[in-house]
């Protein structure tokens, strides 16, 4: 029950906005949930390993497969499989989609 509240309350934040405005925060929202998918995760922390080798690393093939295997063991099958570490948690984006069906229904009034 407090879920729901706690989705409706924020939901209820964005109300008196222009239908401009509101579709701005509507945007927001769905960016936000698609930061919880696998692909997002995958290309987000694979950027910031490969930005980090071309920084502190004399850039070669070898450099570059050692930062993607340690990229896929670590970050991917270790953090994100098995710690269920994402940017947005599966809870928290459940509580943005509540948060968008509210949201358009508030344009489609």
């Amino acid at each position: 029950m407090t879920y729901n509240i706690k989705i409706q309350k924020e939901a209820e934040q964005y109300k008196d906005l222009s239908t401009k405005e509101l579709k701005k925060v509507i945007k927001g929202y769905k960016s936000l949930s698609r930061s919880n998918s696998d692909i997002y995760n995958f290309l987000f922390t694979f950027s910031i390993m490969m930005v980090m080798t071309f920084l502190l690393f004399k850039v070669n093939v070898g450099i570059l497969l050692l930062m993607t295997l340690i990229h896929y063991i670590f970050f991917w099958e270790y953090l994100h499989k098995y710690k269920k570490n994402k940017l947005v948690s599966d809870k928290d984006r459940e509580e943005i989609d509540g948060v968008i069906k509210i949201l358009e229904g508030y344009i489609k009034e």
